[in-house]
């Protein structure tokens, strides 16, 4: 049976779990053997998905699947877009640093930010594009 606490009740105990000291006129609440038989079998179901999640066995990527990925990030974002009317678009100078340095490293000779973006955005519209027009509707 769990206990009907008051919306005041309920700020103290949360205040005494974070170690400040609950005001004066709130309720001093001790807890039930139920509550914490209930508590205990939370814990004990927790520990018991936790062992479950690490024993299994971890994987490792070999080189021929990364630069097949790396393949497939290259034909998906750096392929040199054709753009018509542009216009401007403003990113954070960490971001557009970051981006800078990806086509750098991984795009051709004609790639640039700009590209990168264009081609994010697109796959970003493909991808979404349904559900942005069904959310419209709503």
């Amino acid at each position: 049976m769990k206990k009907d606490l008051s919306n005041q009740s309920m700020d103290a105990v949360l205040q005494d779990f974070l170690g400040n000291k609950p005001s004066m006129g709130t309720l001093n609440l001790e807890s039930s053997p139920a509550d914490t038989q209930e508590q205990q079998e939370k814990a004990a179901e927790t520990v018991s998905e936790q062992a479950d999640e690490t024993s299994q066995v971890v994987r490792r990527i070999s080189g021929k699947q990364r630069r097949a990925s790396l393949e497939e990030y290259k034909d998906s974002f750096l392929s040199v877009p054709f753009i018509e009317d542009r216009k401007p678009v403003f990113l954070s100078r960490s971001t557009r640093d970051a981006l800078d340095r990806i086509v750098r490293m991984f795009g051709e000779r004609r790639m640039s930010v700009s590209g990168l973006v264009e081609n994010i955005a697109r796959q970003h519209l493909s991808t979404y594009g349904e559900d942005i027009e069904a959310w419209r509707k709503l």
